[in-house]
């Protein structure tokens, strides 16, 4: 998984395994590359909501900017990812898009209210938990930051999961350079996203 895992601290690692619940890699049902697309479009519209709330919300600067740059990576990567959808299974229910105040999400990931839960797997990988958007949404001043940050780094790391089944599983040299491109840009902005959060509140450890 690239160098994520041997760079990542603890709490980062385990973060991943807390939050959404991962468990063994169990084998997977065909079509695996339709699963990865129909699992990982919501899971990056998902923060997407977040990072339109940093935009707005964020007290730094700094994270006002990664919040910008997860928005530009992640609207080119679901707009690929629909397109890959429409090439190799038109027949298929598309993803829906979210947006606040009327967010759903098929698959694994539901919204109820502002809690988006995980439930059941993802391309395989049984995964659960909550991560209350309400509590996002209603942080303000630094609060707002220090949330975000702990919300979207374990976000982030479960995007790399997913990505790095995907090319022990899949050959579609598609899905394969997305995933690539999925773990390359989220580990860069978890490294980013550790850093301000060390700058501004201290050890992750301590939360």
């Amino acid at each position: 998984m690239k160098q994520f895992f041997k760079t990542a601290t603890f709490p980062a690692v385990s973060a991943v395994f807390l939050t959404l619940g991962l468990a063994s890699f169990p084998a997977h049902a065909a079509p695996f590359d339709q699963q990865f697309i129909d699992s990982m479009t919501p899971h990056h519209q998902s923060a997407l909501v977040m990072a339109q709330m940093a935009v707005s919300k964020a007290k730094y600067p700094e994270v006002r900017a990664l919040a910008r740059g997860i928005i530009a990576d992640q609207k080119k990567e679901i707009a690929y990812m629909q397109q890959l959808q429409k090439r190799f299974y038109p027949h298929s229910k598309a993803m829906p898009d979210m947006k606040m105040g009327a967010m759903k999400m098929s698959g694994a990931m539901k919204m109820s209210g502002d809690k988006m839960m995980m439930s059941g797997t993802m391309m395989g990988l049984p995964m659960k938990g909550m991560m209350d958007m309400g509590m996002l949404k209603n942080a303000k001043g630094t609060t707002f930051d220090k949330m975000f940050l702990k919300m979207m780094i374990p976000h982030h790391a479960g995007a790399i999961v997913m990505a790095d089944e995907a090319l022990k599983v899949s050959a579609r040299p598609e899905i394969r350079r997305l995933s690539n491109q999925i773990i390359d840009a989220q580990a860069s902005e978890i490294g980013q996203m550790r850093s301000i959060y060390q700058r501004r509140f201290g050890s992750l450890a301590k939360g």
